[in-house]
C-alpha cells in the first residue's frame, strides 16, 4: 500500500534482502531500498544515478563476493561493488555494437548467480556469461529453430543446470557443455512449450522443485515439476531420403533413392522434390529437420517437423542436397545425409553452342566493321583533306602576315640603330667607348641577319619568292664564296680547302639564293668545327649514260667538317624549322634553328635535294644536289636579261661577310686573368670572377666593373671552377647556359667545396621562368638576374653581397 500510494511506482518486479539486511525493491520506475532500523513506511529512492531513478529495474541479486547486481530494462546491467556498499556508486554494462565482448542486449530481464559463482544475464537477444577476470561478457546466441534468444528468466537446479524461460518454452542448459566463446550448444533442450504460463518468472523451492506461474488473468494457477523426474531420449536418429519427385511425379530409379549418391537431370527436370525422415519413433511428430541445397541456399533452412521440400526453376549447375534431423528431445544428427544433383544446361546454352554464337557474331561484326571502316575512312579522308587544305592555306596566310609585320617592325629600329652607329663610329677617339659601340654594331648586324632569314622564310611559305636563274659557272661561284671565309678560318685555326672535278660546270641557279645556301652551310660548319679541325668543300658532277654518250645531269656540292657530329636519331629533324640538336644548358654554340631550314627550302626552290650524313666524333657532311640544264625549270623562273644589262659574273675581289656571330674583337676574345703575385700586391680591390662563354658580354660586364674590382674571366663552367679554386675570388658572376659545364652545375660544385662554399654566386640567364629561378636558387645561388639586366642593379647587388660577407668575416 505504501509503494502503490506513490503514483510514480506502479509495478514491483523484484524484492531482495542482501547480507546486510537491506531490502531492495526493483520497481518501475526506480530502485528503492529499506535499511534495518528504518520506519516501515520509509523507502529510499536511488537518486544519484538518473538511470536507476527513472528506468524500470527488473531483478536484484547479491553475489558471493558481496557485489550487488541490478538489471535495468533497456539500460543494461548495473553493479555496485562490495567496497562501495552504502554509497550510490554503480558500474554499468551496456551493449556496444562495435564491441563483441559487451553484453548482447541492453534490455536485461534477469541476473542470476549459479552454484559456481558465475553471473548470468538474460536479455532480449541471447544469454550472457560475465567473465570476472576480464570484466566482460561471453554471448550465447542460440539456433533459430530453438526459439530461445528472448530469454526472460533464469534459475538453476540441484544438478547445476540452468533453466531458461524463453518466448517459446522452458529450456534446459548445461553450463559445463558451453564453450568459452559464442556457442550454439547442441544440448539446449526445449522441455516444455508454454501456452498460458508466464515467461517472466521461475521459482525453486527447498526440495529443488521448479514452479512456473500462470499468466495474468489465467485460471491455470501454476505448473510445477522436479528436474530429476524428466528423462531424455538421447538417441541420435539416422537420416534418410525416402523419396524423390520431378514435377510432383515419382521417378523410377535403378536403385533406391536412399542409396543414390548422384542424380543427373536434364534442363527441363529442374522442378524437384525430396522427402526425408529421421529414424526415431519415440514421438515422430516432434522430430525436427533442417535442409540445404548447397549452391542455391545460403544457410540451413529449419522446417521443424515438416519432412519434405520442393525446389523450382533450378538453374543449370552442380548442387548437393543435404538434410539433417533430431529426435523428439532435440538431439540432432548434424552429419545427416546428402546427394549430389547435376542439372544439365539446354543444348542452346552449352559451351559449344556459345562458341558457335561467338564465332558467328565475330564474323558478322568483322564484316560490318570492315565495311563501315572503309566508308568512314573514305569520308574522313575527303573531309580531312578539305579541312587540312583550308587550314594550311589560312596558316600560310597568317604566318606570312606575321613574319612580314614582325620583320618590318624589327628592321625599322635596327636601321635607326645601325645608321647612327655607322655614321659616328669612325669618328670616335675614345677606345673604350669605340669597343662598346663595336659590340653593339656586331650584335645588331647579327639580329638583322636573323630577321632577314625570317623574312626569306615568310616569302618562301607564301609563295612570293621566285627563282631568277641564270647560267653560272657553279665551280667558280662556290670557290670564291668559300674563299671569303679564309679570314675566319685563320682566326679559328681551321684548315679549309676546296676541290672540284672540273674547272667549269655550267648550271642555271639563282645566285643570291645560292649564296644564302652556301652561307648557312659554311657558317654551320665553322660554328661547330673546333680549332685544329678541317673543312672541305667539293663540287662534282654525277655522270649518267645517255644514248651511248657520257653526260652530266646534276652537280653535287659537298661540305664536310670534322666537328662533333650528330646522333643518328637527330638527322631526320635537322632541317626542321627552329630545331636544335642540343637543347641543353651546356651546348657548345648558340643558334636559332633557322639557317639549315632556310637552306633546305632554298634548295627545294631550285628543284634540288639536300642531305646530311654524320657520325658522332667524326663530323658531318652536307650534300646539295642541283639539276643541270633547263628541263626542270619553268619559263617564269628563267631571268630574261642580266642584271644592269650585262651578264653577271663573280668578282674575284668581292668579300662576303661571315655570320656576325663570329665577328668579335680581339680584345673580347682575350681572357682577363690575375696572377697570384698581383693578388698579394697592395691593391685591396675585391676579386671578381666572370664566367661567360659570350666574349662580347664578358667584355661588356668587365668594362663597367674594372674600376671597382680585380676581374678574372673564364669561358665556361669547367674553367671557372678551376679559376675559383686557384684564386678564391670574393664573388662569382656566371651565365647558366655554357659548354662543358653549365652555371647550375658550377654553382653546385662551388657550394659543395669547403674551399669555395663561402663565395657568393650570381647567376645570369636569358630564361626568366620561375622554374629556372627555383632551380638556380636551390643549388645555393645568392642572386638570380635575367638578361637583359641593369648594370647599376648588378653593381649594387655585388656591393651588398660583398659587404654582407665582410660583416660575417668580422663577426666570426
Amino acid at each position: 500500500q505504501i509503494m502503490s500510494s506513490n503514483y510514480h511506482t506502479r509495478f514491483i518486479f523484484d524484492i531482495y534482502e542482501d547480507s546486510k539486511g537491506i531490502i531492495w525493491i526493483a520497481a518501475r520506475p526506480g530502485l528503492y531500498s529499506h535499511r534495518p532500523g528504518d520506519d516501515l513506511n520509509t523507502f529510499h529512492l536511488c537518486t544519484a544515478n538518473s538511470t536507476l531513478r527513472t528506468f524500470a529495474s527488473s531483478s536484484i541479486i547479491e553475489d558471493h563476493q558481496g557485489n550487488l547486481w541490478i538489471s535495468i530494462l533497456g539500460q543494461g546491467l548495473y553493479c555496485q561493488l562490495a567496497r562501495y556498499r552504502g554509497t550510490e556508486e554503480f558500474v554499468s554494462y551496456k551493449h556496444d555494437p562495435h564491441d563483441s565482448t559487451s553484453i548482447s542486449n541492453s534490455n536485461v530481464w534477469k541476473v542470476y548467480e549459479d552454484k559456481t559463482g558465475t553471473i548470468w544475464a538474460s536479455t532480449s537477444y541471447g544469454l550472457n556469461r560475465y567473465n570476472r577476470k576480464e570484466d566482460n561478457f561471453t554471448r550465447f546466441i542460440f539456433r533459430n529453430d530453438i526459439g530461445a534468444n528472448f530469454v526472460t528468466a533464469i534459475i538453476g537446479d540441484e544438478n547445476g543446470c540452468l533453466w531458461l524461460s524463453s518466448e517459446s518454452g522452458l529450456i534446459r542448459l548445461d553450463p559445463s557443455e558451453l564453450a568459452e566463446s559464442d556457442n550454439v550448444t547442441p544440448q539446449l533442450k526445449k522441455v516444455i512449450p508454454f501456452k498460458d504460463f508466464s515467461t517472466h518468472r521461475l521459482f525453486k523451492d527447498e526440495c529443488g522443485k521448479l514452479y512456473v506461474p500462470a499468466r495474468n488473468n489465467s485460471r491455470n494457477g501454476y505448473f510445477s515439476f522436479h528436474p530429476d523426474s524428466l528423462t531424455e531420449n538421447r538417441h541420435i536418429p539416422p537420416i534418410v531420403i525416402t523419396d524423390f519427385l520431378i514435377r510432383n511425379d515419382k521417378v523410377k530409379l535403378d536403385s533406391s533413392i536412399n542409396l543414390k549418391k548422384h542424380l543427373t537431370l536434364n534442363h527441363n527436370e529442374n522442378y524437384i522434390s525430396f522427402e526425408f525422415a529421421a529414424l526415431d519413433y519415440t514421438d515422430p511428430t516432434k522430430n525436427q529437420y533442417a535442409y540445404m541445397l548447397v549452391g542455391l541456399d545460403q544457410d540451413w533452412v529449419y522446417s521443424e517437423n515438416r519432412r519434405f521440400v520442393t525446389y523450382t526453376k533450378i538453374p543449370a549447375g552442380d548442387y548437393t542436397f543435404r538434410v539433417k534431423g533430431s529426435n523428439n528431445d532435440g538431439y540432432w544428427n548434424e552429419t545427416g545425409t546428402s546427394i549430389a544433383v547435376t542439372i544439365l544446361p539446354p543444348p542452346w546454352k552449352t559451351w559449344w553452342a556459345y562458341s558457335l554464337y561467338a564465332i558467328i557474331l565475330l564474323v558478322l561484326v568483322y564484316i560490318w566493321r570492315r565495311y563501315d571502316l572503309k566508308q568512314q575512312r573514305l569520308k574522313q579522308e575527303l573531309e580531312l583533306e578539305h579541312v587540312q587544305t583550308e587550314k594550311l592555306e589560312e596558316l600560310d596566310r597568317m604566318k606570312s602576315r606575321f613574319f612580314a609585320n614582325i620583320s618590318h617592325e624589327f628592321r625599322t629600329p635596327l636601321t635607326l640603330i645601325l645608321g647612327p652607329l655607322g655614321k659616328h663610329l669612325p669618328n670616335i677617339k675614345d677606345q673604350t667607348l669605340k669597343k662598346d659601340l663595336n659590340v653593339i654594331q656586331r650584335n645588331a648586324l647579327r639580329l638583322q641577319r636573323l630577321i632577314n632569314q625570317l623574312l626569306t622564310l615568310s616569302k618562301l611559305e607564301s609563295g612570293k619568292m621566285k627563282l631568277e636563274v641564270r647560267e653560272e659557272n657553279i665551280v667558280k661561284l662556290v670557290r670564291e664564296y668559300t674563299q671569303s671565309f679564309e679570314s675566319l678560318a685563320k682566326q679559328k685555326e681551321i684548315d679549309d680547302s676546296f676541290y672540284s672535278d672540273d674547272d667549269t660546270i655550267p648550271a642555271f641557279v639563282d645566285r643570291d639564293k645560292l649564296e644564302k645556301i652556301l652561307f648557312n652551310l659554311l657558317s654551320n660548319a665553322f660554328k661547330f668545327t673546333p680549332a685544329g679541325g678541317r673543312i672541305e668543300v667539293l663540287v662534282g658532277g654525277k655522270s649518267t649514260i645517255n644514248n651511248q654518250q657520257s653526260t652530266i645531269d646534276n652537280v653535287v656540292i659537298t661540305i664536310s667538317d670534322t666537328g662533333p657530329g650528330l646522333p643518328s636519331d637527330k638527322l631526320p629533324h635537322i632541317f626542321n624549322r627552329f630545331y636544335q640538336v642540343d637543347d641543353s644548358q651546356t651546348r657548345r654554340e648558340e643558334g636559332s634553328g633557322i639557317g639549315l631550314a632556310l637552306a633546305s627550302e632554298l634548295v627545294k626552290l631550285h628543284h634540288g635535294e639536300i642531305t646530311v650524313e654524320s657520325e658522332i666524333g667524326k663530323g658531318s657532311t652536307f650534300k646539295v644536289k642541283l639539276l643541270l640544264g633547263m628541263k626542270h625549270l619553268r619559263r617564269d623562273e628563267i631571268a630574261s636579261k642580266p642584271v644592269d644589262g650585262r651578264q653577271l659574273t663573280v668578282d674575284s675581289q668581292r668579300t662576303i661577310p661571315a655570320d656576325p656571330l663570329f665577328e668579335t674583337s680581339r680584345e673580347s676574345d682575350d681572357i682577363h686573368t690575375i696572377s697570384n703575385a698581383q693578388l698579394t700586391s697592395a691593391d685591396s680591390k675585391p676579386i671578381l670572377l666572370i664566367v661567360e662563354d659570350n666574349a662580347d658580354l664578358r667584355s661588356y660586364i668587365r668594362g663597367f666593373l674594372d674600376e671597382s674590382y680585380n676581374v678574372v674571366e673564364a669561358i665556361n663552367g669547367k674553367e671557372g671552377l678551376e679559376r675559383a679554386i686557384e684564386q678564391i675570388p670574393d664573388l662569382v658572376i656566371s651565365d647558366i647556359m655554357m659548354p662543358e659545364m653549365d652555371g647550375i652545375e658550377l654553382c653546385s660544385n662551388l657550394k659543395s667545396n669547403t674551399l669555395t662554399c663561402h663565395i657568393p654566386v650570381i647567376l645570369l640567364t636569358a630564361r626568366a621562368s620561375s622554374e629556372s629561378k627555383l632551380e638556380g636558387l636551390e643549388t645555393g645561388a645568392d642572386e638570380y638576374l635575367s638578361k637583359p639586366f641593369d648594370p647599376q642593379e648588378l653593381q649594387v647587388r655585388l656591393k651588398n653581397l660583398i659587404a654582407q660577407r665582410e660583416l660575417l668575416r668580422q663577426k666570426f
